[in-house]
Order: structure tokens, then sequence, then C-alpha cells
């Protein structure tokens, strides 16, 4: 019978002990109840041991008043100060806990004003993060450095500052994140009383969510130069600016959610920096997005997969030996593509930026030749690119000049002498006059003009008159590229044009005609290279040192002294080629619109 009372007031016991757990549990519930409701300086979450706790400690009122007895010319400076936390405590010693908050500054009241012409700072906003270091950036806010301290110029300014913006907490246990914020009158030593009597009054807003999202951003009207933002954002109050940046670059001001940054690198990838900001003052995370622009095409690959449609289609021959055309037979066989006919769009605006390209930096297109584009000046290059300091290939003795239709041929390369030589490598018109005036007339415009143009093997072998004049342009190919009189080559950036070059420009109906019976209408006609002009080319005679080969002004091709003045002026028109990575921007080939260029890099 004792046994079983026993039992009996064991169980009783063990009753009570349950009891009195629950009792004390609730009352501990209750009381974390109570002061979670207190003041709201304090946010005190509660959480179970499956649950993360993150908690803000809101410091006092930064206030400041400027009065006649507490700041004076030449005193102290005046300074308010505050100091806010944000505590995440995990829920076991085990959890990694990770939580973002917001930390605002809302300027309740400030009527200070800048009391110099120079609006030197007068109130100083200066942060120091969780880590110790001074914030140097807000967006928004000019920083300025005051006797060594980093901060914010914020003498005029009213609403909400965004000091911490989505700042990211974490812990195994428990981690606090300290922010130290300081405002300060600053005593200028000069004439404040316009100060007096001013006051300045804020308080710290911390919040875990922020009442402004950025939801997503996209691109579009993705181009070679240029990239479209659009933005979409929501907010409880009225979305009232949006913000736009590239990289770490100031921040554009903007009242719609669409924004077009242009002027941008061809096949570059830019990082995009968006936020927004609400009539109440708040201010969305930084959304960052990246993306591309378009690559650019280049000039050479576009000629060859674009204008090239089919022989004789834009004035344009692919020299594969098998055309489709009547004297395909007289193709250069070189796999090059050549512009011939009267007058094809093949312009293009070199050494300028111009949006009406100049006449003087009008340039054509002779051909593509591997990868590389060949120009040649549109019209004569006058004394100002060229100089007046060196003749074709002696020394400079005398200059003229004189006018034919539209174009003007300078004769800087003629001499009163009965000597002469034409060895390329020797003549002043090479090394003086085209391969250091007008290189540095390049130069003069933009350095970046020199920098497209490739450095080229020019074959000036030479050859005789019966296998260059009195043969066709095939031939006459063959014999000044492919097998001329000696294996004799230059390497510079800028020649003139080949003896080939001329005929190949002429209609096909004309590559059966010998370059000697190049003067009749038909050729004169139908090749967009005879200027009207006498005119050198890069190319000598084997059989006579002192003859180099020419365009006559009645459009066939002879041989001309190096020293002879008989005729008057000289044309020339420099030609070379492009390197391979030159792209092209813009244009469709016509003299009103030429194409433009763009230089990919080395």
């Amino acid at each position: 019978m004792e046994k079983v009372n026993e039992k009996k007031v064991l169980v009783l016991s063990f009753i009570a002990v349950i009891v009195l757990i629950l009792v004390v549990v609730g009352a501990t519930y209750a009381y974390f109840q109570a002061t979670s409701s207190g003041d709201g300086t304090i946010n005190t979450n509660i959480s179970s041991n499956t649950v993360d706790n993150l908690s803000f400690n809101i410091g006092n009122v930064i206030s400041i008043s400027a009065t006649e007895e507490n700041f004076t010319q030449g005193g102290n400076n005046l300074f308010g100060s505050t100091t806010v936390s944000a505590t995440l405590t995990a829920n076991n010693y085990t959890n990694n806990a990770t939580r973002n908050y917001y930390v605002y500054l809302n300027i309740d009241t400030n009527n200070f004003v800048y009391t110099t012409d120079t609006e030197e700072t007068e109130l100083f906003l200066s942060i120091t993060d969780p880590e110790g270091n001074s914030v140097t950036s807000i967006a928004g806010l000019t920083p300025v450095i005051i006797d060594g301290v980093q901060g914010f110029d914020i003498t005029t300014k009213t609403g909400l500052i965004t000091i911490a913006n989505n700042y990211e907490i974490t812990t195994t246990s428990t981690n606090t994140q300290e922010w130290n914020i300081t405002v300060t009158f600053v005593n200028l030593d000069s004439d404040q009383q316009e100060n007096t009597e001013k006051s300045f009054s804020a308080t710290l807003i911390m919040q875990e969510n922020n009442p402004i999202i950025i939801s997503n951003v996209t691109t579009s009207n993705v181009t070679t130069d240029s990239i479209t933002l659009n933005v979409e954002a929501t907010s409880e109050n009225t979305i009232t600016n949006y913000y736009y940046a590239i990289g770490d670059e100031e921040f554009i001001e903007s009242t719609n959610n669409t924004y077009t940054f242009d002027n941008l690198d061809a096949n570059t990838e830019y990082t995009f920096k968006v936020y927004a900001v609400d009539n109440a003052g708040y201010q969305s995370a930084i959304y960052n997005i990246s993306e591309s622009t378009e690559s650019l095409t280049l000039f050479a690959d576009y000629i060859k997969n674009t204008v090239y449609t089919g022989d004789g289609n834009n004035g344009l021959y692919y020299h594969d030996g098998s055309g489709s055309y009547t004297n395909a037979a007289q193709e250069a066989g070189d796999n090059s593509y050549r512009y011939a006919g009267a007058n094809p769009n093949n312009y293009v605006c070199f050494a300028s930026d111009a949006e009406v390209c100049p006449n003087d930096n009008l340039y054509r297109i002779i051909g593509v030749f591997g990868e590389q584009v060949k120009l040649i000046k549109h019209d004569y290059a006058n004394s100002n690119m060229l100089g007046t300091n060196g003749d074709y290939y002696g020394n400079f003795e005398s200059l003229g000049s004189y006018y034919k239709g539209s174009h003007t041929a300078v004769n800087t390369y003629s001499r009163n002498s009965s000597t002469g030589t034409n060895v390329w490598s020797a003549s002043q018109l090479n090394t003086v006059n085209l391969n250091t005036n007008y290189i540095n007339y390049l130069n003069g415009i933009n350095s970046k003009w020199n920098d497209m143009i490739e450095t080229h093997t020019w074959q000036v072998g030479g050859n005789t008159y019966q296998n260059i004049q009195n043969v066709t342009v095939k031939n006459t190919y063959r014999n000044e590229i492919v097998s001329p009189a000696a294996n004799t080559t230059y390497s510079a950036k800028i020649g003139l044009m080949y003896v080939s070059d001329y005929g190949y420009a002429a209609s096909p109906a004309n590559w059966t005609t010998t370059l000697k019976n190049y003067d009749n209408n038909t050729n004169r006609n139908n090749n967009w290279m005879f200027m009207g002009l006498f005119e050198w080319t890069i190319f000598g005679r084997s059989d006579d040192a002192n003859r180099a080969f020419y365009v006559y002004d009645t459009g066939h091709v002879d041989y001309r002294y190096v020293y002879d003045i008989d005729r008057g002026g000289s044309g020339v028109r420099p030609s070379f080629y492009l390197k391979s990575n030159v792209a092209i921007t813009s244009g469709d080939g016509s003299s009103s619109n030429p194409y433009r260029l763009s230089y990919t890099g080395s």
C-alpha cells in the first residue's frame, strides 16, 4: 500500500515540474513580447532555434544649431554625431546566417546656406563603416576632404541620404555591425553670419526591407557603339528619378526609365549601374548588368561578302581566273576583288571625322588583296600633304603647278637636270614626300589614321617597255607583280598605284587591249582611275634607268624620263594598304556618303 502511494507522489511531482516549466516559458515569452513593442529604437525579433534574428539599434537624433554664443569667426567647429548598429544572431552555432539591410540619414530640418561665393562646404557629413573605413562614395553627394577626413558636402541637403544600401551582414553565431555618423558645421574663418540661428536636424533609419526596388533591367537596341537600358522598378511611393552609370563613372540623372549610352567601343563588354529614387527619398539598391556592343564588320570582309554579289555587280570583279563575263581569261587570277568601270561606289572618307567628308579626304578603293583593302587618293595630293622638298628620283630643284578641269597637279617631282635614276629606294618622292611628309600630315590630323595603314612590301623590280606597255593588263600584272625583271622590293606604308592597278580599273572590255592603246574614249570614259593629267606610277623601266612608267593625260601608259620637266606638272596620288583589322562603321561607298572606318587595334 505504501508503494502505491509512493508512485502517486512521483507522478504528481513530475506533473508539477512540467507545469512550472510552462509557466516560466510563458512568462519569458510575454516579457519579450512586451519589450518588442517599446519606443521603436530597438527592433528585437525573437526566434526559436530554427530562425535567425536581425535587430537594429538606432542612435540619437543629430542636431546642430548655430548661435552667436557657440559659433564665432575663427572659433571651433560644431559637431553632431550618432552611432547605429545591426546585430545578427544565427539560430545556433552551426548555422551560417546572412541578411541584408539599409541605413538612411533622414534630414528633417536644414536651413543652412552657403556663405562664400565659391560655395565652400559648411555642413560636412562623415561616415565610418563597420570595417572602420571612411565611406568615400554616396550617390548624389559630392565627396570632399576636410582636415584629412573624407566626407560629403550636405550644406543645403534635405531628405533621405542612403548610407548603407543592401549591406550584407553574416555570422555563424552573433555579429554586430556599427556605423558612426558625424555632421560638422565647419568654421571657415570667414564671415558666416548668415548661418547664425540656422539649424540642422536628422534622424537615422535602419530597416531590412526597402520600399523601392528595381526588379529587372534589360538591354535593347544594341549596336556597335550604343546600348539602351530599360528599367523595371516599383515603390510604395512614386518613383521620380533614375540614375545610370558605366562602371565607376559618375551617375547620370534622368526622369525616364530608359537610357541610351552611345559613343561606345565596338565588341566591348560594359558593366552598367542603375538605381531609382522615389518621392519619399528612398533609393533602390544599385542594379548591375553587363552587355557587349556588337562587333564591327572588317572592311575587307564587307567588300568581299556584302558588296560583291557577282562579277560586275556594284562595279566589283573577283579575279579568280574564271569569271562569268566575256573577258574572264584576262583576270589577274590572284583571288583579288577589284573595282572597275566608269564610277563605282568605292569612295572612302579617310583622315577626317567631319560629318561631310572634305574633298581632300576622299579616297577610293582599288580592291581587296587577301585581307587588306588598297586605297588611292581620289584627287591629286597637294603640297600641304607632300611638302615641296623633293622630286621623283633626285634632289628637289623646281616646283610648278597647273590646273586641268577640277584637278590640281603639283609638280613637286620634276628636276631641271639631265641626270636621274629610277631606283625607288633612292627617290625623295618615296622617302621624303610620301613616307615622311604625308605620314606627318596624317599624324598631324590624328595618329589613328597612320595606325590604320599597313607597312607593305612593294614590288619595284621594274620591267621592260615591251613587257609592261605592249601587253594586255593580265600580262602587265604578271610582269609587274608576279615575275618582274628583278625581285626588288621596298617596305613602306605609302606608295603609288601599280601600272596594273590602273589597267584593271577600266571596264573588262578594255582588258584585251594593250596599255599603250588605252588612249581611247572607251577606256577614258570607263576607267574610274583616269583623272585627266600626267601621273606617276611606282614602277620603273628595267631597260632604262632614267625612266619610270607614267599615265598620260590622254589615258594610255607610257614612260617618262625621271628628270623631264617639259610636260609641266605631274600628279601624285598616295596609295596604301589598310591593316586587316580596319572595320567599316557606316556609309554606302558613294561620294556623298563614303565608307567610314574604325580601327579595332593592333
